[in-house]
């Protein structure tokens, strides 16, 4: 079985948006804790359009196109596309509210460190969310 086109776009642009976010996570030696937490801010927010975008042009379309079979679908595979769909959205929520939060307050004060304790598990939740959305196209089931 080939694998879609549109399926392969998606899902390099979802690992490539990862490698975004984690890019200005600090861990890279030499530069100050400071400099990687404005990096990632800033590379937060075209991950997080890009994200956007990648949801309302092919996720969207797709889970809408294979709606009516989900009920058919093996339990495992369908509990597969539930928790992709579950896990994505709140994920993207997340996403725009740590953005917005960003954005509203000062970023030289860096309101990020304090809200540290919740962009690492959502960062985790949206990890999941991509192994299962590669499970979806890897597998063919939409």
């Amino acid at each position: 079985m080939a694998l879609d086109l549109m399926g392969n776009i998606t899902l390099t642009l979802s690992v490539t948006i990862l490698f975004m976010l984690v890019l200005g996570l600090p861990l890279v030696r030499g530069i100050s804790s400071k400099q990687n937490l404005i990096r990632h801010g800033y590379l937060t927010i075209p991950a997080l359009v890009l994200q956007t975008i990648l949801i309302f042009v092919t996720m969207i379309p797709s889970f809408l196109r294979g709606f009516a079979e989900i009920p058919s679908l093996p339990p495992t595979f369908a509990i597969d596309i539930w928790l992709h769909t579950v896990l994505g959205i709140f994920a993207e929520a997340m996403g725009f509210w740590f953005v917005g939060l960003w954005l509203l307050f000062s970023r030289s004060r860096m309101r990020c460190v304090t809200a540290k304790k919740y962009m690492t598990p959502s960062l985790i939740i949206w990890v999941i969310s991509i192994i299962s959305g590669a499970l979806i196209h890897l597998l063919q089931m939409l």
